[in-house]
This record gives structure tokens, sequence and C-alpha cells, in this order.
């Protein structure tokens, strides 16, 4: 069995999304700031009339924020319910990815911190981290996001 991914750059690492659980990509968005967001939530953009938070994986991975270019781009995606925009480097693709080109993750880097990391593809000579969205927000971000929503 086969599924593909949308796949993105972080700091010159790759990630694949499944793409069924991306709605849309979206670039040059223009973001709103806004207080009391969690730190990872750079603020929100009006996307065809609403509010979406949109969510540094930069800062989730540890990496330093870098300045928006041409090559941003943003994948809406629902976690846990909750639309938001992830702001990524840029997207390299879609890719089919066989069942015997996906592995498990390592011990060594499975814990509570790391449960967005659902598996890993090894494509040629590419190494691609593939995520689970609905782990990717912890829950006091999701906490706060509803609570924002529901305003």
């Amino acid at each position: 069995m086969s599924m593909k991914q949308a796949v993105f750059q972080l700091n010159g690492e790759e990630y694949g999304l499944d793409i069924r659980n991306v709605n849309t990509v979206e670039k040059d968005v223009n973001i709103k700031k806004s207080s009391n967001l969690p730190t990872n939530v750079l603020g929100t953009i009006n996307l065809r009339g609403n509010d979406i938070p949109v969510y540094s994986l930069r800062r989730k991975f540890g990496f330093e924020d870098k300045v928006q270019d041409e090559e941003t781009r943003y994948l809406i995606t629902a976690v846990q319910g909750i639309y938001i925009a992830l702001e990524v480097d840029n997207v390299a693709g879609i890719i089919d990815l066989e069942d015997s080109d996906i592995f498990d993750v390592p011990p060594v880097i499975k814990d509570q911190d790391t449960s967005y990391i659902k598996s890993i593809s090894n494509v040629g000579d590419r190494l691609i981290l593939l995520l689970d969205s609905n782990f990717l927000l912890n829950n006091e971000e999701i906490n706060t996001l509803q609570k924002k929503e529901n305003k």
C-alpha cells in the first residue's frame, strides 16, 4: 500500500505530512501578531474569512526563526479539530511512499516530546521524518487555541 506525503523542509531537513491531512498550501500570507498566544504560534492569518493560527515548526523543533521569504509556505491542516497553518521553509513536493520505504522511529528518539514523529522514510538518499499532525501541538497549546477560537 502506498501513501502520499507532502514533503517540506525545515532547516535543511525533510519532513512529510500525509497529504490527506493537508487542506491547502498557502504562500505570501500576512501574519497578524496577537498577544496571549503560545510561544510557537506566530500570530494569525485570515484565510477565506477565518482567522487561523500560524504555527512555527522551526520553534517547535528548536531551530532559529527565519524571515519569511518567497520559499516560505503554510500548510493548512487540522490538529485535533483546530485549523492551523504550519509555517515551513519550503515545500519540496508530493511523493508516493511504499510500505517498504517506511520504518519505525528508533527508540532513542521516541518519547513524549517527539510523539509527533510517526515514522521515518528512506527514499533513495533522502531521509524524511513523517509527522502525525494530531500530535504536533501539546495540550497547553491546544487548550489556549481552543479558548481563542471560542471567543
